[in-house]
């Protein structure tokens, strides 16, 4: 509720309560995630109960977010009771923190939850990034020129082939093609225990080559 709606009419008990919830769940993300929302609107939003930790799926968050704008960006932290949607306007994320703040949704296992909206900065985003590479991960910047990268894209077949099908969808703005192992939305995970019976492009195995040679240049020379 917006703090210059409360100002011309005093509030009901439910919404005093409901006012009270949402203060506590941003004190919450403050205190145990270091996330400092604002009082201003902004493009970005965290979103309270709404977050993998809470049961709550990728496919049931996007399509209620979704019905009051353009979402540019949804991110939903391994584990955490909490996701950040980033709306292509602040139009349109103000007319969610209205429309969705108290909102019930319910979770994998059939319960209700109530979802609480606060603002975000932009540059609240970068900081989620990890600040360190893991132990044995090696960045190679520009290791595929423009030209390969054509031929990568070029290579993708999105023809359905029964007899060697990787995973393909189509999402509501963009479509996606899995290799090796299907990844789920709703968890954003693998199944490990079902590979994908179609493989990589052949065109792959001559990148994979020069990327390996490249591995071990740079290992020689003492880069990890």
């Amino acid at each position: 509720m917006d703090s210059s709606h409360q100002s011309n009419y005093k509030l009901s008990k439910t919404e005093k309560k409901f006012l009270r919830k949402q203060i506590k769940a941003r004190h919450t993300l403050l205190r145990h995630e270091g996330i400092e929302t604002v009082s201003y609107a902004t493009q970005s939003l965290v979103v309270a109960n709404g977050g993998l930790g809470n049961g709550v799926s990728r496919n049931q968050l996007l399509p209620v977010l979704e019905k009051c704008g353009l979402v540019d960006a949804l991110l939903m932290p391994p584990n955490k009771p909490y996701s950040f949607a980033r709306y292509k306007t602040t139009e349109e994320s103000k007319r969610a923190y209205v429309t969705l703040n108290g909102k019930e949704v319910v979770d994998d296992l059939g319960q209700k939850i109530i979802l609480y909206l606060n603002f975000v900065e932009k540059a609240q985003w970068k900081e989620l990034r990890p600040q360190a590479l893991p132990p044995g991960l090696m960045v190679v910047e520009g290791i595929i020129s423009s030209e390969e990268e054509k031929m990568l894209l070029e290579s993708v077949d999105w023809t359905e082939d029964t007899d060697n099908q990787n995973s393909q969808k189509s999402l509501k703005h963009r479509r996606v093609k899995h290799f090796g192992y299907e990844f789920h939305y709703e968890n954003n995970n693998v199944d490990k225990d079902k590979p994908l019976p179609g493989g990589l492009p052949d065109i792959c195995d001559s990148f994979l080559e020069k990327w390996l040679r490249e591995a071990e240049k740079n290992s020689e020379v003492g880069i990890h």
